[in-house]
C-alpha cells in the first residue's frame, strides 16, 4: 500500500473553498470536523480522490476514454478524451452485474461507493474489468474498509445503510482478488486536506505494466 502525504493547507482541493458544514444526516467527519464544502458540496472521499488523481499526469488523463458508474465531484469530465456517466435508475442506467457495453470499451472505469449496493459484487467486479481495455484500469472506493477489518454481509439490503448489501472490511482485497485471478492491485491511502480523515482508493488492472505505472505515479517515482 502507498500512503500519500497529508496536505498542509486546510482548503477544498475540488473548488478551493474554505467554508465547511455538516455532512449527510448532520454528521461530522471521523476526525470530528465539518466535512462538506459549502461551495461544491464535496465530502472527505471526494477530496481524497482529488489528491490521488493529482498524481496521474494530466497528459495521461487527457488521453483516456472513461466510464463513471454514478457521478460525483471527485473527477472533472473535461480531464478526459471521452467521458460517459451512468446514473442507475436514471440517465444512461447500466446494470453493474451485466454492463451493456462490449469488452474492452474504456481505458478507465470509475466506481465510487457503488459495489456495496450490488448483490453479486464479484460479478460486478468482473464486469468492470471486462469492459476495461487490457492496459486500462478500474478505480474503486467503497465505504468502511478504513475502519473495519472484516466484511459484514447482509441477507437483504440494509434500509438503515442506504440499501447496502454489505459493510466492506479490509478483507475486500482478498475477496475481489479471488474473483478474477491475475488481476493486479495498487492500493492508496489518502487523506482529506480539510478534515485529515483517511481513506483507501483501489486501482485494479489486468496489466502488470499499468500496475507499475500507477505505483510509480502514486509513490512519486
Amino acid at each position: 500500500m502507498i500512503t500519500l502525504p497529508r496536505a498542509a493547507e486546510r482548503r477544498c482541493n475540488v473548488c478551493g473553498g474554505e467554508e465547511f458544514m455538516h455532512g449527510p444526516n448532520n454528521r461530522l467527519s471521523a476526525t470530528r470536523e465539518l466535512p462538506r464544502c459549502v461551495e461544491c458540496l464535496a465530502l472527505e472521499r471526494h477530496r481524497q480522490l482529488r489528491t490521488v488523481y493529482a498524481r496521474i499526469p494530466g497528459e495521461v488523463l487527457a488521453g483516456l476514454e472513461v466510464l463513471q458508474m454514478s457521478p460525483d465531484v471527485s473527477v472533472q469530465p473535461d480531464w478526459f478524451a471521452r467521458y460517459e456517466v451512468s446514473v442507475f435508475g436514471g440517465s444512461n442506467s447500466l446494470d453493474l452485474e451485466a454492463i451493456d457495453r462490449p469488452d474492452a470499451s474504456y481505458d478507465l472505469v470509475i466506481c465510487n461507493h457503488v459495489l456495496e449496493h450490488v448483490k453479486h459484487d464479484r460479478q460486478g467486479f468482473r464486469e468492470l474489468l471486462r469492459i476495461t481495455r487490457p492496459h486500462g484500469f478500474v478505480q474503486i472506493t467503497v465505504p468502511t474498509p478504513y475502519t473495519r477489518a472484516t466484511t459484514r454481509e447482509f441477507d437483504e439490503p440494509d434500509g438503515g445503510a442506504f440499501g447496502h448489501w454489505r459493510a466492506y472490511g479490509q478483507d475486500l482485497v482478498e475477496h475481489f482478488s479471488a474473483a478474477l485471478p491475475g488481476v493486479h492491485l495498487v492500493q492508496v491511502e489518502a487523506f482529506d486536506p480539510v478534515t485529515q480523515a483517511g481513506g483507501y482508493i483501489y486501482f485494479w488492472t489486468l496489466s502488470k505494466d499499468t500496475a507499475v505505472r500507477l505505483h510509480d505515479w502514486m509513490s512519486g517515482g
